[in-house]
């Protein structure tokens, strides 16, 4: 971005900024600058810029936590309320429905005496 302060280099900076930056002059200082174009970075543009890696993965890593931690919490929810089902569903004992059992079964459970 050039602003009215600056001035392009002249010849003798020709090869003053590497990788495709542009060498600019203020004429209140002494030495050039350049502007760099995108992925460079430094005094003559001399440095590469590389994506944050270590970023990217950290994000990764704690969008696998949080979906390990949800799925855990579905686990644990449904085992609880399986187990909470069960433990409400009335059953009938054979000491509830008498000692002496048989082959016809009535409508509570318990199996009847046929004489």
């Amino acid at each position: 971005m050039r602003t009215d302060h600056e001035e392009l280099c002249g010849t003798s900076y020709g090869s003053f900024c590497l990788n495709g930056g542009i060498c600019y002059m203020v004429p209140t200082v002494s030495s050039p600058f350049c502007r760099c174009i995108e992925n460079y970075t430094g005094a003559r543009c001399e440095e590469v810029l590389l994506p944050n890696i270590k970023t990217q993965a950290t994000v990764d890593l704690f969008a696998a936590f949080l979906a390990s931690v949800v799925l855990l919490g579905v686990l644990v929810i449904g085992t609880f309320y399986f187990f909470c089902r069960k433990a409400h569903v009335p059953r009938t004992s054979s000491t509830e429905c008498g000692a002496s059992l048989t082959e016809t079964t009535s409508s509570n459970g318990c199996n009847k005496i046929t004489e």
